[in-house]
């Protein structure tokens, strides 16, 4: 089980010195299996920054996905930069008292960013394909796409006795590839001339891009080891070019300008200048070797780097929610069907959408089933059974509370969904959310029904009666092999159980969670990152739900309301009215109130955002006439 040691003390950072935790981070097997021990200490400082949503925006992550693939690898999205970056294992070798793994970084540009430009022609030409996107998600299946956009290495060492590790940078300042006769292209049966003979077909500055990911996996490394480096080495010597002819011939010549460049940062104790010098070419001459230890003052080239004090941040858990004002406990949802009906099928969309939009989940199961429980988890009331990028599952053994407690101390998800088995009556687990009201914030129980075999489990299964008539939204499933008629019998049974849920008919789970979880006011800030995504989120929704007649309407505000006026008005919301979401002011408060309604639940929070000025509430319903409840909604908060 990981472990995230939880930081109760307010700001950014803490001053309190922590200690050293190399020896819980190395693998079990590094001696014994070096190869796969230094690839699953990689995975370690990746995957382990990212389940934290504040820690993982401030130290730079924007998103991380697994490349699944033989030897490990990840895609990556970091501050600051269009395109993606990959890191991927490449080899290891054991140097006495030393584990080495080097992985490679590859960046893959934004076609339409400057950098793209930088790279070589070939490169541009890939580029360019209709499939490069896609062939980006997957790297470590394209060799010529990984050739072409290697930038660099990033080193990773550990000793024997686990009490030393380096993390380092090697590569070029810039990648220089010559045109020796230079490049023409035939346009129009002309020959245009793209590189003058002798000019630069790649002229790449990867110390650079490289560099920016390295700052945010050293400080991933930092915030997980819970100390600063107390080792820094910054050496350069004279680089290699490549030239090439119009034959195809390459060679290597010593570049004027470009310097072949080693970083490296050493944690714990160990003799980590010994370490570096190994890498390091015996007969060139070093144009800088600049050697900083523990007790000397910051190298001022570095001296603001993230990677001195990461192990301090505090108050992470969703920091990037708390900047946009926003309540910052994880939403539960209770996930409720009976056996078959497609429970797994909308936990793997739910969580594809999560992941998209860098949001970690939670998934708790309340049964043990098959799973075997490790000895060393029985104290806890959950057990961790599968942790992958973006998901942790776990398996409810105890009380749900302190369960809920317990993964909130070793991880911070944005959701938690309680998946419930098939046979499980949802009424049973009502009681227990009010007890965890502090701990998370209970959006609504969804109930997948499957819409094939309904008849059967109503007519043998009390239980199946229950999970309907205990939604707060339906899920009809299976559709794709229903018809018009069947699909309208099943609603008005579903109507009979359950009045008020609204029913949206699904094909394999696939529902877009932002239609029923997710009404966010998007800021400003917020529409320069997402437009694209929004784009897709309305296209989605237009697609696949317009025959649900499910719509959403706006309602703005000039001036505060009248708090006990406003609270009964949606109280007496009409029930295909589910969910509401917005900022008021109320009348003699000083601040704003953030309101949350789901299926007529509300609640209220302090909203303290400075960059959202708007008031507004956005309603989402089914059948709605939005004129006709807009109206009515202002005349009854403006009644007072």
């Amino acid at each position: 089980m990981i472990k995230i040691p939880r930081h109760k003390q307010r700001g950014i950072f803490n001053s309190p010195e922590k200690h050293m935790n190399i020896k819980k981070a190395a693998p079990s097997n590094i001696s014994s299996s070096p190869e796969s021990g230094i690839q699953e200490l990689m995975r370690y400082f990746v995957m382990r920054t990212n389940f934290v949503p504040g820690v993982r925006h401030v130290i730079g992550w924007r998103g991380l996905k697994d490349c699944f693939s033989d030897i490990d690898g990840w895609t990556a999205k970091i501050k600051d930069y269009s395109g993606v970056f990959g890191i991927s294992y490449h080899e290891f070798e054991s140097t006495g008292k030393w584990v080495k793994g080097k992985f490679a970084i590859n960046y893959f540009p934004d076609p339409d960013e400057d950098l793209a430009d930088l790279f070589s022609l070939q490169s541009g030409i890939y580029i360019q394909k209709d499939e490069y996107l896609s062939h980006v998600r997957n790297f470590l299946l394209y060799p010529e796409l990984c050739r072409l956009f290697n930038i660099g290495i990033i080193i990773l060492c550990i000793n024997q006795s686990k009490d030393a590790l380096i993390l380092g940078l090697e590569t070029v300042s810039r990648q220089r590839v010559i045109a020796e006769d230079g490049i023409s292209l035939l346009q129009d049966g002309q020959h245009v001339q793209i590189v003058k003979p002798g000019g630069y077909d790649q002229n790449f500055p990867s110390y650079s891009t490289a560099f920016s990911l390295f700052e945010v996996l050293a400080s991933s490394v930092t915030f997980n080891l819970e100390e600063a480096p107390v080792f820094l080495q910054n050496t350069s010597y004279p680089g290699k070019e490549v030239i090439y002819d119009k034959t195809g011939h390459h060679r290597e010549t010593p570049s004027k300008e470009a310097q072949q460049k080693y970083l490296s940062l050493g944690y714990g104790n160990g003799k980590f200048k010994n370490i570096v010098a190994q890498s390091i070419k015996k007969d060139v001459c070093l144009t800088k070797n600049f050697i900083w230890k523990k007790g000397e003052s910051l190298p001022g080239q570095f001296k603001e780097e993230l990677w001195w004090k990461a192990h301090q941040i505090s108050d992470y858990k969703t920091l990037d929610k708390k900047i946009l004002g926003i309540d910052d406990r994880p939403q539960l949802i209770v996930l409720t069907g009976f056996l078959g009906s497609g429970k797994t099928s909308f936990l793997q969309h739910f969580i594809e959408y999560q992941v998209q939009l860098n949001r970690f989940v939670a998934i708790i199961q309340n049964e043990i089933g098959e799973i075997g429980l490790d000895g060393k988890l029985l104290d806890h009331d959950y057990a961790v059974t599968e942790i992958d990028e973006g998901c942790v599952c776990c398996t409810l053994v105890g009380n749900l509370k302190k369960a809920i407690h317990q993964i909130l101390s070793s991880f911070h998800p944005d959701y938690i969904v309680l998946e419930t088995t098939g046979l499980a009556n949802p009424f049973n687990l009502l009681d227990e959310l009010s007890e965890v009201e502090d701990l998370v914030k209970f959006d609504s129980v969804t109930t997948i029904v499957d819409g094939l075999n309904i008849k059967t489990s109503l007519e043998n299964y009390e239980v199946a009666k229950l999970q309907i008539k205990a939604a707060d939204i339906l899920l009809l499933n299976k559709k794709e092999l229903l018809n018009e008629i069947q699909i309208h019998k099943i609603n008005q049974k579903l109507r009979e159980l359950n009045p008020n849920a609204p029913i949206i008919a699904t094909t394999h789970g696939d529902v877009n969670p932002a239609l029923i979880y997710d009404i966010d006011q998007i800021t400003e800030m917020e529409e320069k990152y997402k437009i694209n995504l929004q784009k897709e989120k309305t296209s989605l929704i237009h697609k696949s739900h317009e025959h649900d007649d499910l719509s959403s309407c706006k309602l703005s505000f000039t001036h505060p309301l009248n708090k006990e006026t406003f609270l009964k008005t949606i109280e007496s919301l009409p029930p295909n009215v589910f969910r509401m979401k917005g900022v008021v002011n109320f009348e003699n408060a000083q601040e704003p109130v953030l309101i949350q309604y789901v299926a007529g639940r509300y609640e209220l929070s302090e909203f303290n955002n400075s960059n959202l000025p708007d008031r507004f509430l956005v309603l989402i319903g089914q059948g709605i006439q939005k004129n006709l409840i807009i109206s009515d909604f202002r005349k009854k908060i403006t009644s007072s």
